[in-house]
């Protein structure tokens, strides 16, 4: 990016051009616990499947699209595992 840069500042003297890299991906807004969930269960994947690209903070972060539907899965199955059912 620092070539980009001084090669457009020889072009155009005088003006700063700076480049914007865009990623198409799934915001996600959650409490602090589910967010805890989700970044340990990228934590447990191998670097070439790790799907967050970027956490903004305790609670909203931004995910690669291809896996929404298998985190909605993944919390539906823990919320399943973890909830009390009272005994009749």
């Amino acid at each position: 990016m620092l070539w980009c840069l001084v090669s457009c500042l020889a072009l155009f003297p005088g003006r700063l051009y700076i480049m914007v890299n865009a990623t198409k991906g799934v915001f996600i807004s959650c409490d602090i616990p589910m967010a805890q969930y989700i970044i340990n269960m990228n934590a447990s994947m191998p670097a070439s499947d790790k799907f967050i690209i970027h956490i903004l903070d305790s609670t909203h972060m931004f995910v690669q699209p291809h896996v929404e539907k298998m985190i909605r899965s993944q919390i539906a199955k823990f919320r399943e595992d973890n909830t009390y059912v009272k005994p009749n």
